[in-house]
């Protein structure tokens, strides 16, 4: 029977576990920071987005305005930025979980 400091490949199961729980712990900490910054870009003296309000107020000078000109693509290429770059680090993740659990990770010494 193996004792547990043996089973090499169940550490580096945790230890990859361990490290995906803080990369989505770092994330989710940066969606306030990664909004504020995907805010700026919607006001209405940039891109002026459609049905963006500035700070909550729709009477603000930087909310909105359907007098100027709107780039529609740009505005949903911002809407979807942020799911994306979360599903990309997810996904990422797991996959090096499951490589790595499946004997791709291992290196081999060379000559």
């Amino acid at each position: 029977m193996r004792s547990i400091t043996e089973d090499k490949g169940g550490q580096q199961m945790i230890v990859g576990i361990l490290f995906l729980f803080m990369t989505i712990t770092v994330m989710i900490a940066m969606i306030p920071a990664l909004k504020s910054i995907l805010n700026i870009a919607k006001q209405s003296d940039n891109l002026n987005c459609a049905g963006f309000a500035y700070e909550g107020s729709e009477n603000n000078t930087l909310s909105y305005n359907a007098s100027l000109d709107t780039d529609t693509t740009a505005c949903l290429a911002i809407n979807l930025y942020l799911p994306y770059i979360l599903l990309i680090v997810l996904i990422g993740g797991v996959t090096k979980l499951l490589y790595d659990k499946s004997g791709g990770g291992q290196q081999y010494a060379g000559y």
